[in-house]
Formats: C-alpha cells, sequence, structure tokens
C-alpha cells in the first residue's frame, strides 16, 4: 500500500486509517512497518532464473536458442544536493535523476532476473558483464537486447547505421523483428513500475528504503505474472513444446 499510494504523507496513513489500522502515523510506520520490510527484502524470491528454459519460452522469429530479452528500466529519485551523491544518479540520457534496474523477461513475458539499483551513468552491457554470476547461461543460450548489448557475447542486438551506412531492406527487416520480440521487455517493465511511488513524483528519502520497495515490487510482479498466465494465459503466446537447444 504505501509503494502503490505514494507520498505517504498524503495517502499512506489515510488509507491505512480507512482499512481500520487505527492509530497509524507516518513515524509510526516507518518504525514499525519499515523494519518488517527490510526482513521480507532479504527473503522474498519469487523470480526464477530458470523459466526461462520451459519448452514453450519460443517466438516464431526465435524458435531454438534465444531464451532472453535484456533491457534496463530507470527508477526516479530526488537530486541529491550534494555532488558527490548526485554525480551517481544524474547523467545526458536522462531527463532527470534516477538509478537503473536491468531485468530479463522470457519470451512469454514471465520476469526471469533483475539487478539491484545501478547508478544511472552504467553503461547498459557494462552492467550485464558485471552481474553475470547472478544469471549464469549454458553456452549455446542466445539473447535479445537493445543496441546498448552489442559488445556483450551471445547477443542479437539491433544493426546500427552510423559512419554513413545505410541499412539495406534485409538489415531493415532484422532491426524491425527485433524491436518486435524486445518490446515484450518494455511491457513488463510498465508492470513492475506500475505504482504511484515509480510513475508520479520522484523518490524522496533514504536510497537502502528505494532498494527495499524497488526489491518488493519486482518480486510481486513476477507474482502477478505467473498468477495471470495461470488464470488469464500467458501475456505472450508461447511456442512449443520443444528442448531450446535442438
Amino acid at each position: 500500500m504505501y509503494i502503490h499510494v505514494y507520498p505517504p504523507t498524503d495517502n499512506c496513513v489515510d488509507t491505512l486509517r480507512t482499512q481500520k489500522i487505527h492509530g497509524t502515523t507516518y513515524s509510526s510506520f516507518m518504525r514499525n512497518v519499515m523494519p518488517l520490510a527490510r526482513n521480507w527484502n532479504e527473503a522474498v524470491d519469487h523470480i526464477r532464473w530458470n523459466d526461462r528454459l520451459d519448452p514453450m519460452n519460443h517466438h516464431p522469429f526465435f524458435p531454438h536458442y534465444v531464451t532472453c530479452l535484456w533491457g534496463t528500466t530507470c527508477f526516479r529519485v530526488q537530486k541529491p544536493g550534494d555532488w558527490a551523491f548526485g554525480r551517481y544518479v544524474v547523467n545526458g540520457h536522462y531527463d532527470f535523476p534516477c538509478f537503473l534496474v536491468m531485468t530479463a523477461v522470457a519470451l512469454t513475458g514471465q520476469l526471469v532476473y533483475a539487478s539491484g539499483l545501478m547508478r544511472s551513468t552504467a553503461y547498459d552491457a557494462h552492467i550485464y558483464l558485471d552481474t553475470l554470476h547472478e544469471h549464469p547461461q549454458y553456452p549455446w543460450e542466445l539473447n535479445v537486447g537493445d543496441g546498448h548489448f552489442p559488445t556483450c557475447p551471445c547477443f542479437s542486438t539491433p544493426i546500427k547505421n552510423t559512419n554513413g551506412h545505410v541499412l539495406t531492406p534485409l538489415e531493415t527487416t532484422w532491426n524491425e523483428w527485433l524491436q518486435l520480440v524486445r518490446s515484450r521487455v518494455e511491457h513488463v517493465n510498465t508492470v513492475i513500475k506500475n505504482h504511484r511511488m515509480f510513475m508520479g513524483e520522484p523518490f524522496r528519502g533514504y536510497v537502502r528504503n528505494l532498494k527495499v520497495f524497488v526489491n518488493i515490487s519486482l518480486h510481486g510482479a513476477a507474482v502477478q505474472l505467473r498468477v495471470d498466465e495461470r488464470n488469464l494465459g500467458p501475456r505472450y503466446q508461447g511456442y512449443g513444446p520443444w528442448a531450446h537447444c535442438p
């Protein structure tokens, strides 16, 4: 509730009182509830990396080998007054201070990996390589990413029209195929951030608390996506069943 109706001083306390939790104040919430949230953050474990190997996790454009779609999403924060801290959340790519989280999504739309908070000046490819130990893959696995991942091994990325290169019709079609499929990770990132804490005003508070809120939201989104798949069918139609490595 705190994450969904943020900012708390305007909404959270009033909502909690409406739900019969009497005597709640903002200070008591931070004193009594936040410690439980931090403990939950340490234990929550609903993002399943092995779901990428589901025999239905295929797309007609990529019937074999490809298991994950990769991207980053930003979480907006208030600009710190001290540049010693502000330089980690300000860069030229975004119009606002933020932290980044790298996510991986299966072709069926399930969230299978999420990193911790990363500085906004970090390059996507560097984040991927720095976190390889958190998402180990088989030698035959391939991934799909945007133009920030061409230096990463085993990635399919768009062909750029740089240095005067004019894309051929075949290259243009390849880029359109990639974007059509890779857009799924952007859709899931929208689900992850569908809370006022991440969609409205910039977050104001301790970064260690933001880490808790983001992590809980990531795992909550993974659960919601699985529940929706069970009750409503897959977010994106899978193909199969067959092994990824023929």
